[in-house]
């Protein structure tokens, strides 16, 4: 997720607003220490506009 981002010029702090959840939240993603849920997978797609399964570990 991390190049993701950085590839399309978004904020963690962005992000984290448009999800509704913490940019704590968000971080961990980046760093992959939790991983998304299937709500947040879904959302993530349509907001950074890529496949499902690009998302998917």
């Amino acid at each position: 997720m991390k190049e993701i981002l950085k590839a399309k010029g978004i904020k963690q702090k962005w992000l984290a607003q448009k999800l509704g959840v913490s940019e704590v939240t968000v971080s961990n993603w980046v760093k992959e220490k939790s991983y998304p849920s299937k709500k947040h997978i879904e959302k993530l797609s349509e907001i950074l506009n890529i496949p499902k399964e690009d998302l998917k570990h």
